[in-house]
């Protein structure tokens, strides 16, 4: 029997600051999102980054951490919806692992084994539909890594990077398209920003590797479905953490819209299939607020996809090519 691990970037426990901290610690002390060599990555992050971040991050969680039960971060509780819908549809055991935090790769490996002992084919799902290095090379190497430590009754298999999937772009144009059918003045695409260094180093290996690329090619795409014209869109980049990231940020640039005359927009973030801190916090009350106090008359923002219908079904399609 097949079985199907959702990876993502991970969250931290709970809302605490002593969880944030680690899990901000964590994540940066790895040597592929910080681009530093892994002794100073985890010097920096454990020593200077997490303990003088984690009070601010904490403050941001505490706005977008579900007040309803469960009482997980939005990003943990997506993922379990997703996969017990998946598992429930589609009738094959169905685990989440996060790179950084709970549950972990061991974890979640451990887990598909006592639920299916008869499992001989393993599908990775990266939840990263663009690759990056900082997402889907460190999620890849982490499974390698805990996979080669002892042996098993399964193979692996790794989803590539599926940015112009006609499943996944039929599922963003549906999810988009309830929101577009009002009326926009400019309809912006949203996506992490990267240190430009790790961009260039990657696209110089090919598409396969090529953020930008793929990306814009996801833009195209997901337009031509909708009937967005490239005059009635623009690219932003947030969750910046310097000067030499991709530009433009969208922390800096979304406040001159309505000085364009751009004061009804609808913003979208396809490279993240689940709301987590940059959609809902970045994007749904910083860039907000930011628009709104510019003159902006109207912010609409679209919910990833998370676990709607169209996204399981694209999800499935995906897979079913492997």
């Amino acid at each position: 029997m097949r079985g199907i691990l959702l990876v993502n970037l991970g969250t931290p426990a709970s809302c605490k600051k002593e969880d944030v901290q680690r899990f901000i610690c964590d994540m940066l002390s790895d040597p592929l999102v910080s681009g530093l060599p892994e002794w100073q990555s985890k010097f920096l992050a454990k020593n200077i980054i997490a303990p003088l971040s984690s009070s601010k991050s904490l403050e941001k969680y505490k706005l977008i951490w579900r007040k309803e039960e469960p009482k997980i971060s939005p990003l943990l509780y997506h993922m379990q919806q997703l996969a017990a819908e998946l598992e429930s549809r589609k009738g094959l055991p169905v685990e989440i692992a996060m790179r950084y935090g709970e549950p972990d790769v061991a974890q979640a490996i451990d887990s598909l084994e006592r639920k299916c002992p008869l499992l001989h084919e393993l599908i990775v799902f990266p939840m990263y539909p663009q690759y990056a290095q900082s997402t889907t090379q460190t999620a890849i190497d982490e499974i390698g890594r805990v996979f080669y430590k002892r042996p098993h009754s399964f193979r692996l298999k790794f989803v590539k990077s599926y940015y112009n999937h006609p499943a996944y772009i039929h599922a963003l144009a549906a999810r988009a398209k309830p929101y577009i059918e009002k009326g926009f003045d400019k309809f912006v695409f949203c996506y992490h920003s990267l240190p430009i260094k790790q961009v260039e180093s990657a696209w110089k290996k090919g598409r396969e590797f090529d953020y930008v690329y793929q990306l814009k090619e996801t833009n195209r795409l997901v337009s031509n479905e909708l009937g967005i014209s490239v005059n009635e869109q623009i690219l932003l980049y947030s969750s910046q953490r310097g000067n030499g990231w991709l530009k433009p940020f969208l922390s800096t640039d979304i406040d001159s819209l309505p000085r364009q005359g751009w004061k009804r927009i609808i913003i979208m973030a396809p490279g993240f299939t689940v709301d987590n801190m940059e959609t809902l916090y970045d994007i749904d009350i910083q860039a907000r607020q930011l628009f709104m106090a510019a003159g902006g008359e109207e912010f609409t923002f679209v919910p990833s996809l998370n676990s709607c219908d169209e996204w399981i079904e694209a999800l499935w399609k995906i897979i079913s090519g492997y």
